[in-house]
C-alpha cells in the first residue's frame, strides 16, 4: 500500500513519532510525507527539505511555522506534483490543521482518509475566543459543529488518548469510527543514558500552551520548592506562556532553570539524569512517555491519560498530598522503585514503535473497510 501522510513538522531529531512509520515501511508499505521545515514548538531549528528516515521518504515543503501549510501558498503546486508522482491509496492526515491540503488531494484522489487528532476535546482544539470562554458553549454548540466538520472530511479519526474514544463518540450525531493508537515514543538506536540521578533536580520537557496548564506552577512549584528537598526545577520549552517561567525565576533566581529547545536525544538524557518529572497538563503523552522509558518517575496530578496512581504515576490532589508524595519519593526507595517498573511496563506494552505502527496497520485496515 502507499501511503501518503500529512504532517505539521516531522523531524526525527526532534519528533519521536515517525519511528512509528519506519515498522510499516519494513511491513512492505510505501511512506511519502509531506510536512514543514519546523517541528512546531518542540524548536525553531529548521530542517532541510528532503530526508530518508529509514526508507520513510519525509518532503518538507512548506514554511517553518506551518502558515503556507494550513492556509495555502505556492508549495501546493510541489506538493500536488509529489502527490501525483506517488499515486497514493491511502491518506494519513495527523492534524485537523492539515485538513486543507487533504481537500486538495482529495479532489483528485479519492482515497480512504485517516485523520489523527492530538487532543479530541474541542476546547483544547480551539482557542478560546471561538467558545467565548464558556465551557458549555464550546462542547455542546461549537465542538458538535467542529465534530461535524471534521467527520465530513474523513472516513476514520485517530487519538491517542483512550478516553477521547467515548468523548467523541458522545460529540458525533454520524457515529464516524473512532479508533485509539497508543503515542508512539521510540528512543532512538544507540541511545546512551547516563546511570546517575541527580536528587535535586525535578524536571518538564514541552510546549508552554494553555492546555499544558502551566499557571497552576505558580502554586505547586513554590509548594515543593519550599518544602521537599528539591532544589532546582529544570523547564524545557517554549511557548505564550513563559511570562510563567519568568514569574518563577524572579522569584527563585537560578533554581529555576530554562532552556527553549533542546534536540531528543539530549530530552531523553536529561530526564533520564533528574529525579523524577512533573507536569500539571491534562494531555501532553509524549512527556509521560519518555518519562516512563527512561525509569523516571512521573508527577501528574492533572493528567487523563489513563494513569495508574502510585505505578504509572503520582496523582496527589491537594498540595499537602503533593509535597508529601514528593517527599515520599526522597524517602522510600521502593516506593520509587514501583513507580520506575510501572512506568516501564506501561512504555513497553504500548508505546514502542513496533507496538504502535501494530495498531497503525489495524486502523489502516479498519478505515479502508469503511469505504468498502
Amino acid at each position: 500500500m502507499k501511503i501518503l501522510a500529512i504532517y505539521p513538522g516531522l523531524n526525527p531529531v526532534f519528533d519521536e513519532v515517525v519511528y512509528a512509520l519506519v515498522p510499516l515501511v519494513e511491513s512492505g508499505n510505501a511512506v511519502r510525507v509531506l510536512t514543514t521545515r519546523g517541528s512546531g514548538l518542540k524548536s525553531s531549528e529548521q530542517a532541510g527539505g528532503y530526508e530518508n528516515f529509514h526508507g520513510v521518504e519525509i518532503n518538507r515543503l512548506y514554511h517553518a511555522k506551518g502558515q503556507d501549510l494550513f492556509n495555502g501558498g505556492p508549495a501546493d503546486a510541489e506538493a500536488l506534483r509529489l502527490v501525483d508522482e506517488f499515486r497514493p491509496d491511502f491518506l494519513f492526515v495527523n492534524s485537523a490543521n492539515c485538513l486543507r491540503l487533504a481537500n486538495l488531494i482529495r479532489r483528485k484522489y479519492d482515497i480512504p482518509t485517516l485523520l489523527r487528532l492530538e487532543a479530541s476535546d474541542p476546547l483544547t482544539l480551539m482557542p478560546r475566543r471561538k467558545y467565548l470562554g464558556v465551557p458549555w458553549f464550546g462542547r455542546e454548540i461549537v465542538g458538535r459543529a467542529l465534530w461535524s466538520r471534521l467527520v465530513r472530511d474523513t472516513d476514520a479519526i485517530m487519538v491517542n488518548d483512550p478516553n477521547d474514544v467515548p468523548l467523541l463518540a458522545g460529540l458525533s450525531r454520524r457515529g464516524a469510527p473512532v479508533f485509539y493508537a497508543g503515542h508512539c515514543a521510540q528512543q532512538p538506536a544507540g541511545l546512551e543514558l547516563p546511570l546517575a540521578r541527580d536528587r535535586d533536580e525535578m524536571i518538564y520537557i514541552g510546549s508552554l500552551i494553555r492546555h499544558k496548564n502551566c499557571e497552576l506552577w505558580l502554586r505547586t512549584v513554590p509548594a515543593i520548592l519550599e518544602n521537599t528537598p528539591v532544589k532546582r526545577f529544570t523547564i524545557i520549552g517554549r511557548g505564550p506562556f513563559e511570562h510563567i517561567v519568568k514569574e518563577l525565576t524572579g522569584r527563585y533566581g537560578d533554581r529555576i532553570v530554562h532552556l527553549p529547545g533542546v534536540t531528543r536525544v539530549e530530552a531523553l538524557q536529561r530526564l533520564a539524569s533528574a529525579w523524577f518529572a512533573y507536569t500539571a497538563s491534562t494531555t501532553g503523552w509524549g512527556f509521560l512517555c519518555d518519562a516512563w522509558s527512561t525509569g523516571t518517575p512521573v508527577l501528574c496530578p492533572q493528567s487523563q491519560f489513563n494513569i495508574i496512581p502510585g505505578w504509572s504515576g503520582m496523582m496527589p490532589q491537594t498540595e499537602k498530598a503533593l509535597v508529601s508524595t514528593v517527599n515520599r519519593l526522597y524517602e522510600d526507595s521502593s516506593y520509587y522503585a514501583a513507580m520506575q517498573e510501572g512506568g516501564r511496563l506501561r512504555y513497553d506494552s504500548e508505546h514502542t514503535a513496533s507496538v504502535v505502527a501494530k495498531q497503525y496497520a489495524q486502523i489502516i485496515r479498519e478505515t479502508v473497510a469503511v469505504r468498502a
